[in-house]
Order: structure tokens, then C-alpha cells, then sequence
């Protein structure tokens, strides 16, 4: 064992007691399915001026709501104590093993940067009657808060005209933008401070997109909500933007699986990206930027978002190339808890991408415990990772090859030229050998930025019947992201080409 590895050792038995523990409970790996609830609410017979929509919106949205597998609770027509209910009932079912989506259509008012929920008896004669005849959306956000779901998503189709503005003499027109709390998706029917059309026909443009992709399986939410922008923006002529805040920290699709390339690529519509872009092109908050890379990560404007985005970023400094790694540097380069890291899997005897999030429960001297989710299906999965080389396969999972070593760089640091012990993995019906070496020190970019980043190749060959199985592994660590950067396996039976997987990292968010 070497000096540094030792060292490492003693930190985690020292520095990091809490997740010890927390890790020890944890069995090797487990799955879980999470079960799905959703509150529909679709108010239109206001007293001051009724809408005609709302609740044909409602019925479509849960419709498709329980077509996907949520558990559905329809509300048509709330009075104000009507409202109070719904809410209140639904958030006493939320907990950490719920996935929960709360659709609104109807009026809604902003006041003082806080947004409102309007009931169908409400009657408006001032701006300080607001917060008397509405609810305030802080009430059912505090709750979903609280209850620590896993997937909150909570879609306002409530920018509509403002039949009290005459009557109030509120100044403010649409709703005001919120950050969205942890693990949480706000959607607007438009962008914050807009308005939206109640719609010519049996229903508005928003819910229309929103219940026609929300079927699409295995796409990612925060896709469907793209898809429902670019179908918005097209057919309102940009008179109409959606727009969505977002702190998910986890994979989810309305219905579960892997997305269809060609279904993936059909409505990517440049009218879409345009109005996204125009709408925060003179922003200063480094998250819009990182909302529209992550949208867009090859979209016209994606090299300009990552220069403005550096800009709010410092460059990291790199480490010494030749110094060999102190205790305290190792410790850097441990992840915390709450680190999370997303990545596209993109396989070429796939139909379609893949996304996959990996977030850190606890951190001991028996590894790293990890929670992942992808976008194949509604299980949580659990694992726990070891820092020294090997495989790690996901319980339960076979739809990508198992990951090896995503922190190897804490478990004592790599320099070029290092080799690794010989690593075996089953691939088909044989066990091969693979041997490793760290190749190089080079920067790679991908949808996440640019990152310098060590690159380790795993390579083996075994004899099988008739011929011979030769598979190949490259994993590109960055010491700035704690974790793989890039990863790519590719497998030969004989001449043929069996297994072509690449998985790159999207995004991610590190605790200090």
C-alpha cells in the first residue's frame, strides 16, 4: 500500500465519520420504485370574467398524467377553502419516496416578487387584497420542501389577462420569477412578467405541447419542457416564450425509457433556441447561461454562453504536473456530500440517448455510497462505490457496461505512465483481463465545458471459442469535477463490432 493511499485512509477515518455511519446501514446496492402523485387544479368560472380553458386543460393534463403512471387528484373550480384543501391534502402524501407534479391552470398575480394563486370566488378591489383572495405559492413550495421528494415539478399555465388590474391597481403583469427549491421544476406557460393566450380552441398552446410530450418515453423533463417551448414559440409566432427554473438533482422521464434519436431531433425548432437566447442574452446570472447549455449544448449560440459563463467562473489552478499528491490535496479531490454529476449515455446498437445522475449520500473509509436515477425507468438505485480500481455494475442494471473507478484520482492520485493492475470483466461468455495506463494529460470538452483531465486506457483480449473477444475502456478523470469526465467502451467479438458506449458528463454541482 502506497504512502499517499495511507494517508488518504486515516482522513476519511477522521474527516468523515458521519457518512461512515450513515454508509455502514447501506446495503451493497438496492432498488427502489418511487411512487407518483399528481394535483390538477383547472379554475375558469371566476366571478370577474371566467376563462374558457383552464379546465379542459386540467382534464387533458391529467389524462396524460395518469397515462404516464401518476396517481392522479382532479380539482375543477375551487373556491378559496377548495383550494386550501387540495393543497393541503396533497402535500401531507408527499414524502422521500414520491415523485410529485402539481399543474395549474388558471388566474395567477404577482405581488412584491411573490406569486399567487387565484380561486374562482375571489373578488379584487386593491392590490393589498392579493394575499387575502389568493394563495400563496410559498405554501405548497414549503411543503414539497419539507417532505424532501426526490422530483417535485410544479407547471403554472397561469399568466393569462389579469381581470383585476383595473380593479387592484396592481402595476405587475404575468407571474414573478422564483428559483425553484432543491430538487424542484418550476414551469411557466410563458416568461416571467408575460402573459399568456387563453387559447382559440379547446385548448390553450401550452397544455397542447405539454400533454402531447410528456408521453414521449424516456425523454428527460427537462426536454419535454424544450420540446414545449419550440412548439409554443412556433405556433404563437414568439408572442409566447415558456420558461423553466430549475434545481432537479436527479434523472426523470414522464414515462420511463430510452429516447428515439429520430423522435429526439424532430422538433428541435431554431425559432425555439432563438427566443430562449434573446430572453437572456443580457443576463448576469451565470444560471441561465448553464439552463441554456444544458438545453443546447450544441446550439448556435453554445460558445458564446460558455465564454459568458467562464466569465462568472474562475479558472481553476492546476496542480504541480510532477509533484506527487499531499494528503490535503487528495482530500480535494474526495467528493462531498450532495455532489452530483449527470451524463448522456449515447450507444451506437441503441435507439436513442440514455441520462444517468449519480449523487453522493455519504462518504467512508468502504467508499463512496451513491444514489443514481436515469431516465430508463422509476427506481432509485443505490451503490456503493470503492475508491481503489475496479468495476462497479449498478444493481438490477445491464443496459450500459459497468463503470470502473469514477474516483480513482481520491484514491491516491494518477500521473502519466502509471499502470493498473489488471482489472477482469465479464464481456459475453468470456472473462477478460484488461490492463491499465494512464496515458496523458490532456483537455477534453464536453457538454459540461472544458476540463484538464488525465487520461486512463484499459485494454484486454481473451481466446473464446472460434475466436477471440478484445474489449477497450478510456476514462478521462478532471481533478475540477471530482469525478469521469468522459468515458467510452468499445468491444470486438472477433472482427464484429459488439458493444460502442460513450457516456459524457452534462452537467454537475459540487458542495464546497
Amino acid at each position: 500500500m502506497s504512502l499517499a493511499t495511507r494517508w488518504i485512509g486515516v482522513l476519511l477515518l477522521l474527516g468523515f465519520m458521519a457518512g461512515a455511519a450513515a454508509a455502514a446501514d447501506r446495503p451493497r446496492g438496492a432498488a427502489l420504485t418511487e411512487e407518483r402523485i399528481a394535483l390538477v387544479i383547472g379554475n375558469a368560472a371566476y366571478r370577474t370574467d371566467p376563462l374558457d380553458n383552464p379546465v379542459n386543460d386540467a382534464r387533458l393534463i391529467a389524462s396524460s398524467l395518469k397515462q404516464s403512471g401518476f396517481t392522479v387528484a382532479l380539482h375543477e373550480n375551487l373556491d378559496r377553502r377548495a383550494l386550501i384543501e387540495a393543497l393541503r391534502d396533497f402535500g401531507s402524501r408527499l414524502g422521500e419516496n414520491t415523485i410529485a407534479v402539481l399543474y395549474y391552470a388558471g388566474h395567477g398575480l404577482q405581488l412584491r416578487d411573490r406569486n399567487y394563486l387565484i380561486p374562482v370566488d375571489a373578488e379584487i378591489r386593491s392590490e393589498d387584497e392579493i394575499p387575502i383572495a389568493g394563495l400563496d405559492l410559498g405554501f405548497i413550495l414549503g411543503r414539497m420542501s419539507a417532505a424532501r421528494s426526490r422530483i417535485n415539478i410544479v407547471i403554472l399555465d397561469a399568466c393569462r389577462n389579469n381581470p383585476f388590474a383595473g380593479k387592484s391597481g396592481a402595476r405587475a403583469q404575468g407571474l414573478a420569477q422564483m428559483d425553484a427549491p432543491v430538487g424542484t421544476l418550476l414551469a411557466y406557460a410563458t416568461a416571467p412578467g408575460k402573459l399568456a393566450a387563453d387559447g382559440s380552441g379547446a385548448n390553450s398552446l401550452y397544455a397542447t405541447h405539454l400533454a402531447r410530450h410528456l408521453l414521449t418515453p424516456g425523454l428527460p423533463v427537462e426536454h419535454v419542457f424544450k420540446r414545449v417551448r419550440e412548439g409554443v414559440v412556433r405556433d404563437s409566432r414568439e408572442q409566447q416564450v415558456p420558461w423553466e427554473s430549475s434545481s432537479l438533482q436527479g434523472e426523470f422521464a414522464f414515462v420511463p425509457g430510452v429516447a428515439s434519436t429520430r423522435e429526439a431531433a424532430a422538433d428541435i425548432d431554431a425559432a425555439g433556441e432563438l427566443a430562449f437566447w434573446n430572453s437572456i442574452q443580457a443576463s448576469t446570472r451565470a444560471d441561465e447561461y448553464r439552463a441554456y447549455l444544458r438545453q443546447y449544448p450544441n446550439g448556435r449560440f453554445a460558445t458564446l454562453a460558455q465564454t459568458r459563463l467562464a466569465a462568472f467562473t474562475p479558472s481553476p489552478v492546476a496542480p504541480p504536473p510532477a509533484a506527487a499528491p499531499t494528503a490535503a490535496a487528495l482530500s480535494e479531490l474526495l467528493p462531498r456530500v450532495g455532489d452530483t454529476w449527470r451524463y448522456r449515455v449515447q450507444d451506437q446498437f441503441r435507439i436513442g440517448d440514455l441520462y444517468l445522475t449519480a449523487k453522493v449520500d455519504g462518504v467512508s473509509p468502504d467508499g463512496i455510497a451513491e444514489s443514481w436515477t436515469t431516465t430508463s425507468d422509476a427506481k432509485l438505485r443505490t451503490t456503493v462505490v470503492p475508491l481503489a480500481p475496479g468495476f462497479n455494475a449498478l444493481p438490477g442494471w445491464s443496459l450500459t457496461p459497468p463503470e470502473f473507478s469514477p474516483y480513482l484520482l481520491a484514491a491516491g492520485g494518477l500521473k502519466p505512465g502509471q499502470a493498473i493492475a489488471d482489472q477482469p470483466r465479464r464481456v459475453e461468455q468470456a472473462v477478460v483481463a484488461l490492463r491499465g495506463r494512464v496515458e496523458a494529460e490532456e483537455e477534453v470538452v464536453v457538454a459540461a465545458g472544458r476540463f484538464k483531465a488525465l487520461k486512463l486506457v484499459l485494454r484486454g483480449r481473451s481466446a473464446v471459442r472460434g475466436g477471440s473477444v478484445s474489449t477497450e475502456h478510456v476514462v478521462w478523470y478532471s481533478p475540477q469535477v471530482r469525478r469521469t469526465v468522459k468515458y467510452t467502451v468499445s468491444t470486438h467479438v472477433g472482427s464484429t463490432l459488439r458493444e460502442s458506449t460513450s457516456f459524457e458528463l452534462v452537467e454537475f454541482r459540487l458542495n464546497p
